[in-house]
Formats: C-alpha cells, sequence, structure tokens
C-alpha cells in the first residue's frame, strides 16, 4: 500500500468524523433533551433552622455524632479532646464547655481572648466563636475562617458539651 492510498484512508476517516459531529450537533440543537420529571436520586438539602430559633434549641437538637464528625475533621488537626490532652497548636478542648473563656491552665491566650475572660463557653459563646472566631475576639491567634451553618456549630457544641469527665 502506497502514501497516497494512507493518505486517501486517512481523510475519508476524517470526514467522516467531521459529518458525523456535524449532524450530533445539528441533532442536538434540533431537538433538545428533555429534562426528566423526576430526578434519579434525591439529593438531600442541609436541615435549615427554623427562623427564630435559638442556639439553644438547636444543641438541644443536635446530633453529637454528626459534631465529632466534623470536630475531627475541622478542628482535631489543632486541639487535642481527649481527657488531659495536650495543646497541639490550640488547646485541649476536654471539658472546655462551661470554662472561663481564654483561661485553660497551661496555654498562652491571645490578648484578644483574655479581653474575654469573665464570659463563659456556653452555646451562645461558642455558637459567636465557631460562626468567627475573629469577628469574637479580634486579633485572635486563630486562623481558622469559621462555620457558617447554624446547625453544624450546634452539632459541634453538642459534641464539646459531651467532652467531660464522667461522674461516678
Amino acid at each position: 500500500m502506497d502514501s497516497t492510498r494512507l493518505n486517501q484512508i486517512g481523510v475519508a476517516c476524517l470526514i467522516a468524523v467531521g459529518v458525523l459531529g456535524a449532524s450530533w450537533g445539528i441533532a442536538h440543537t434540533a431537538v433538545p433533551e428533555p429534562l426528566p420529571a423526576k430526578a434519579g436520586v434525591a439529593i438531600p438539602h442541609p436541615a435549615v433552622p427554623a427562623p427564630g430559633a435559638s442556639i439553644d434549641d438547636l444543641v438541644a437538637k443536635a446530633s453529637v455524632e454528626k459534631g465529632h464528625a466534623l470536630a475531627d475533621r475541622q478542628c482535631a488537626m489543632c486541639h487535642s479532646m481527649a481527657p488531659n490532652g495536650p495543646s497541639i497548636i490550640g488547646p485541649d478542648l476536654f471539658g472546655v464547655f462551661g470554662t472561663h473563656v481564654g483561661d485553660i491552665p497551661g496555654y498562652d491566650f491571645s490578648d484578644a481572648l483574655r479581653a474575654h475572660r469573665d464570659e463563659t463557653w456556653t452555646n451562645a459563646t461558642l455558637s459567636a466563636w465557631l460562626k468567627g472566631p475573629a469577628d469574637y475576639a479580634s486579633g485572635t491567634k486563630m486562623s481558622f475562617p469559621g462555620i457558617a451553618s447554624e446547625t453544624d456549630r450546634a452539632d459541634v457544641i453538642a459534641y464539646l458539651r459531651s467532652l467531660r469527665p464522667e461522674t461516678p
């Protein structure tokens, strides 16, 4: 087979591909693809809290398991959550709920958090902190951007509330 014959076969293949592509484009334009009447797979939508729901109400309905998963994914790289755990980049969070802000022994807090020492870590203060640490305490060392979802914050708070010593 000589090179002229190979060139003819190559050109024929290119023309066939071009005609096929053009016919597909014309058909697709002339006959639009209809959208299905019902989705084949249900896509879950995040739970939206009821308007006016307080953080206390959200925490009461929150999932400790979801909060644990969120904390493992977003907090555990900088914070220990074990009893008497070490300070990593941030302080140990075991038993933090109910303590004074910026007052965990053995950790050097920023001046921004020390300014809040008269406050206690409650559902409301934790929610404000987790929503945006820099908004809660301008000048904080924590570079975490925050958790926008109120339900996710409530889940994390429920998990942090569960981290306390067991009483006999």
